[in-house]
């Protein structure tokens, strides 16, 4: 005969797999790239000429979570044929598929997409193409909050490119993206570039909201870390593109993807970000 099982005994059977479920670490990897848009007259680093290296590259880091900046419509489609398993997220700054996009793709096997969304970087966020402070043109933030699909662990991950010109509009929109986090439960994760040095009114604004950066978390004293090279490679300058975590995570690794391809050809006038976090 079946016997019941006691309140008691259920409450406590639920609590510990609950327990279990969120002692669970979860291990993935985040990576941001800008992708240089496709239209650009770059000649032999024209989009058609190193998208295959780009892919590649973008495929062999394996990132979970991906965060692209300066991306056409066209560069994400042929981009998401190369990453089956994740879903792309965002719209582009002009609205809809128009303009250059700060989009995710979230490999859909580690998480659930729970919510998902976008705002602008000006003082009507939820207006479309909007133009902050300074800034030269429009600037987008796209967002997802993230489960694990087998930890049941959550996170808000936020995917952004500050403007090149303006110095008021790069505080303010960090400003911006950091009250947003204030609102919110974490664990939270930033990805950009950001157009600006690791001691700028931007990145200080962003560690005020708790987050690290999390390359200078395992490599504090490396001085070779320029991200923007232009196509012509090597590490000169400052580091502007960032992969920045709060404290629940634990930085398992993290590089600088500076390491040319085939030929000496580079992906994107932009060296890439990755890290391996711990949740």
């Amino acid at each position: 005969m079946l016997v019941p099982m006691r309140r008691s005994s259920l409450l406590t059977t639920v609590t510990l797999l609950a327990l279990t479920a969120c002692s669970t670490p979860v291990e993935f990897r985040a990576l941001t790239a800008n992708l240089r848009y496709g239209t650009a007259k770059d000649g032999d680093n024209a989009w058609p000429v190193r998208r295959e290296l780009l892919a590649a590259t973008i495929v062999t880091a394996a990132p979970t979570v991906l965060g692209v900046q300066e991306a056409l419509d066209f560069q994400l489609e042929f981009l998401a044929e190369r990453l089956p398993h994740h879903r792309r997220l965002g719209q582009g700054r002009d609205g809809g598929d128009r303009g250059e996009h700060a989009a995710l793709f979230v490999d859909e096997t580690a998480f659930e997409v729970v919510e998902h969304g976008d705002f602008w970087l000006s003082l009507t966020p939820d207006t479309p193409a909007s133009v902050g402070w300074d800034a030269a043109l429009p600037r987008i933030c796209t967002w997802a909050h993230l489960r694990g699909r087998a930890s049941g662990r959550e996170l808000r991950v936020w995917n952004l490119h500050l403007d090149h010109r303006g110095s008021e509009a790069r505080r303010e929109s960090a400003r911006l993206v950091a009250a947003r986090i204030a609102e919110l439960p974490g664990p939270h994760l930033v990805l950009g570039d950001l157009n600006a040095g690791e001691t700028s009114p931007p990145l200080v604004a962003l560690r005020e909201a708790g987050l690290r950066d999390t390359f200078r978390t395992l490599h504090p004293d490396a001085a070779a870390v320029g991200t923007f090279h232009g196509f012509r490679g090597g590490t000169a300058g400052d580091k502007i593109d960032y992969v920045l975590a709060t404290r629940e995570f634990e930085v398992v690794d993290a590089a600088i993807l500076s390491e040319p391809g085939p030929g000496g050809r580079h992906p994107s006038d932009h060296h890439f970000v990755v890290a391996t976090l711990r949740l």
